[in-house]
């Protein structure tokens, strides 16, 4: 199993002009300062109780990095440190960047959230024949396909190629009824990256870098192999053994699987450039004075579509956007998505 610092992209919603009902007003500049350098120390606690070799944290306050610092080490047993250029793979947070430039498609007429897949992919099939037919553009991020949880994930690392796994979703037989619960994929997420290479007439990884990672300032933002193992200041993945935390090597196969799963995991960034797509996210799509993403479609990415989680006694009912999860969350609601390069190998295909 690897071990890999998780990435946590997390929005706070604020709630109209002022404070919200029992909100806590906000700190002044001298209690922030307080409050970050407690953070800053609990973080550093909190990674060596968790034993995580290295790792990265950003915070944004109004549109403002108000917080970036580096843990502990790239590759444990070297004394290389994580800074806040150090990347790391991102692992799922990618299938975000995925629905934003769907979005920017829908924007510019190619295709609606809401047409059948089979309009634009006449190749896509399902096991079931009336769920080939309803399948939706929305459908293949909102996990709910009625799909097992991780199906042909093993694919992955077994060396299959995208249109491969694509093809071979015909195979996978149900285990429930179409968009009646929640079921986390990454193999839609391939057909999904189809889309976008149709109606941008580029390869995904072309399409993120011109449509997002330049026009952000990421510019140690990548999605491939190559760009990770040959940057100068990249953070590797470690592999417990017997009770030991080893490095795996860069060159090692394991490695190759996330850059396959493309659209579902496969961006290498560091915290100063995803605190850049954490801003544009917030602001609901917009650029300094330009609106790169229209707000309709940020509001289709953000919005509740399948129920993950019903826990009405704490406030923390669940539900799976497009790319992100929304919980509820008092005095405002919080959109998430974790994110990880340890496969979870399911019991069955």
């Amino acid at each position: 199993m690897m071990i890999r610092v998780v990435v946590l992209l997390m929005l706070i919603l604020q709630s109209g002009i002022g404070l919200a009902q029992n909100e806590t007003p906000r700190p002044t500049q001298e209690q922030l300062k307080a409050l970050l350098s407690d953070f800053d120390q609990y973080a550093e606690n909190s990674r060596r109780d968790w034993n995580i070799p290295g790792m990265a944290i950003g915070i944004v306050q109004d549109g403002k990095v108000i917080f970036a610092k580096g843990y502990g080490v790239r590759t444990i047993g070297r004394p290389e440190p994580v800074t806040e250029q150090t990347v790391f793979q991102i692992g799922s947070t990618t299938k975000a960047f995925t629905a934003t430039v769907a979005g920017m498609l829908v924007d510019e007429g190619k295709f609606k959230w809401e047409e059948q897949v089979i309009k634009h992919l006449p190749d896509f099939l399902m096991y079931d024949p009336w769920v080939t037919r309803e399948f939706q553009v929305v459908d293949l991020m909102a996990q709910r396909s009625g799909l097992q949880p991780y199906s042909l994930d093993k694919l992955f690392f077994l060396g299959f190629d995208r249109p491969y796994i694509i093809q071979a979703l015909r195979q996978v037989k149900p285990v429930s009824s179409f968009r009646s619960s929640y079921g986390y994929q990454n193999n839609l997420w391939l057909v999904a990256a189809q889309l976008i290479e149709k109606y941008s007439g580029k390869t995904y990884e072309q399409t993120l870098k011109e449509r997002i990672f330049d026009p952000l300032g990421m510019a140690d933002t990548s999605a491939d192999k190559g760009s990770y193992i040959h940057a100068k200041n990249a953070a590797s993945v470690h592999v417990p053994k017997d009770g030991i935390i080893k490095v795996l090597p860069m060159s090692s196969g394991l490695i190759d699987w996330s850059y396959v799963a493309g659209p579902a995991g496969s961006i290498n960034s560091n915290v100063l450039d995803m605190t850049k797509w954490l801003t544009f996210q917030m602001s609901n799509g917009k650029l300094n004075d330009k609106q790169l993403i229209s707000e309709s479609s940020m509001r289709v990415i953000h919005t509740p579509k399948t129920i993950t989680s019903l826990e009405q006694s704490v406030h923390k009912n669940r539900f799976y956007c497009l790319g992100w999860i929304y919980e509820e969350h008092s005095p405002n609601p919080m959109i998430w998505h974790n994110g990880s390069t340890l496969m979870k190998m399911p019991p069955v295909i």
